[in-house]
């Protein structure tokens, strides 16, 4: 087994139940426990997980809702490679929104030393950079959609009708090539809303979110300036998509 892909599982399985030892870890992947001593260092270091004495534990703000947690846990390593690659679109100074998801989450884990105006709707991701030493933090407050944990409704986009920002880091669950969608109608009013408050939109969404339909239509693709993805899409498609004029990255 390649290292990726034993830390990429890791990575799951410490999400999934929570907590590991390091002995539980050496037996089940069949490395010394200095090996996964050493993986557990890569991935806190990437926010995967927390180490304790004699294991890891999934992060705090991980261990709050089952749902997002699950969520967070499926194709991990692609939207780590994703958030990655989306720290590059940032520069110090930047006024920017992030999202709620999981994506999104991971995104804001690597900007914690970063100088930056963040507008968030998102509990996770609020509890994320709450004292990042650089970072000025403002809420878009709300109504709290549960199944998310996230604001939204009428005061939510209230807020960013007064805005304005350089960027907004955007989760979805669809992209085609006509255009971006998610899963409920309650999130869809205040993704607009974002869209409409940014002069760059940038989307972050792993390769199984492209060439899906989903429930809610959001925008078409000519109001999305670059999309973010990982490998595993067909070359056509990525055609497609950079024809609308979009800007495809992929990680």
């Amino acid at each position: 087994m390649l290292v990726d892909e034993r830390r990429h599982q890791i990575a799951q399985l410490v999400v999934a139940r929570k907590v590991a030892t390091v002995t539980e870890l050496s037996e089940r992947f069949g490395v010394s426990p200095v090996t996964v001593r050493s993986d557990l260092e890569a991935l806190e270091q990437q926010g995967l997980l927390k180490r304790n004495h004699g294991g890891a534990v999934a992060p705090q703000v991980l261990r709050f809702a089952p749902a997002f947690q699950e969520r967070t846990s499926i194709h991990l390593l692609e939207k780590q490679v994703i958030a990655e690659r989306a720290t590059g679109l940032i520069e110090d100074g930047d006024r920017v929104i992030i999202d709620s998801g999981s994506t999104a989450l991971l995104f804001a884990r690597k900007l914690r030393d970063r100088k930056l105006t963040v507008l968030v709707n998102s509990v996770y991701t609020l509890n994320e950079l709450v004292g990042a030493p650089h970072i000025e933090l403002i809420t878009v407050g709300g109504s709290l959609y549960e199944p998310g944990m996230s604001f939204v409704g009428p005061l939510a986009e209230a807020t960013l009708n007064k805005i304005h920002v350089d960027k907004v880091f955007l989760g979805v669950n669809g992209v085609t090539g006509q255009g971006i969608s998610v899963n409920n109608v309650q999130e869809a009013g205040i993704k607009a809303k974002m869209i409409g408050a940014a002069d760059q939109v940038i989307i972050l969404a792993d390769a199984s979110k492209i060439g899906v339909d989903s429930f809610a239509f959001l925008a078409p693709l000519k109001h999305v300036h670059t999309l973010v993805t990982n490998v595993g899409i067909a070359r056509e498609v990525i055609e497609e998509l950079r024809e609308s004029g979009m800007e495809v990255l992929v990680a």
